[in-house]
């Protein structure tokens, strides 16, 4: 008898609903040898219950215990009583499910880069505004915190500045990651030149602010070293 030919699209159907995939992160190379030690374990468990119940019927059994034993042993009590436990396949899906999945990451990742760059620009600019809006000490005090999370690192503000919901804190966050090289911030700067224009107008303030501090320290040191130049010239005398 001829074999029925079929369609190309029962052909497709056909596929799609008994061929099987394993994803990467179950290896489809791995699968088949874990599949087989799980059948093994399975099978092993059943063959040991069995020998178990069976035990008393084997060959050498007392004459008179036969009689009770035929009694308990029954085709349906032993089924009862051993249950083979079923397998299922964890980790495969059929190839239309497969398909199906495909499709709808496919469907959620439209416009996904759009939405994260609106994300990190309306960050951007939320940081830049909370920063431009500072003035008088305030805004020396924000130079300074940057400075030292920036510059040196300090582990104890970053960690602060990183669990705080407080927007200066959150602008502290994306200068930061700024001078970290994060290529999101960057790319927003480079995207949109109008936060790159507030943002090299607020470095030019606190480039300010912070050579007013050196210049103040230095003085301070002038100072001490001139006292101690003093002092050792009145003690030669």
């Amino acid at each position: 008898m001829a074999k029925e030919r079929k369609s190309p699209q029962q052909k497709k159907e056909l596929q799609q609903t008994k061929d099987h995939f394993t994803p990467g992160w179950n290896s489809s190379r791995m699968f088949p040898k874990t599949w087989k030690r799980k059948k093994t374990r399975v099978n092993r468990g059943y063959r040991r219950k069995s020998e178990e119940i069976l035990a008393p019927a084997k060959p050498g059994i007392a004459a008179d215990d036969v009689e009770s034993i035929a009694d308990d042993l029954t085709a349906a009590r032993f089924q009862k009583s051993v249950s083979r436990k079923r397998l299922q396949k964890i980790g495969t899906i059929t190839v239309g499910e497969k398909v199906k999945r495909k499709l709808e990451r496919r469907k959620e990742a439209v416009g996904r880069n759009v939405r994260w760059h609106q994300k990190d620009e309306h960050a951007a600019t939320s940081a830049l505004q909370t920063l431009g809006s500072l003035g008088g000490q305030k805004l020396v005090d924000v130079v300074r915190q940057a400075e030292v999370l920036c510059a040196e690192r300090n582990a104890d503000e970053l960690k602060r500045v990183f669990l705080s919901n407080d927007p200066v804190d959150e602008a502290l966050q994306f200068l930061y990651r700024l001078t970290s090289g994060s290529a999101f911030e960057n790319d927003v700067l480079r995207r949109n030149s109008e936060l790159g224009k507030a943002l090299d107008t607020w470095m030019a303030k606190a480039r300010r602010i912070l050579e007013r501090d050196k210049r103040a320290e230095q003085k301070k040191l002038d100072q001490k070293q001139a006292a101690r130049e003093k002092l050792k010239a009145l003690g030669k005398r």
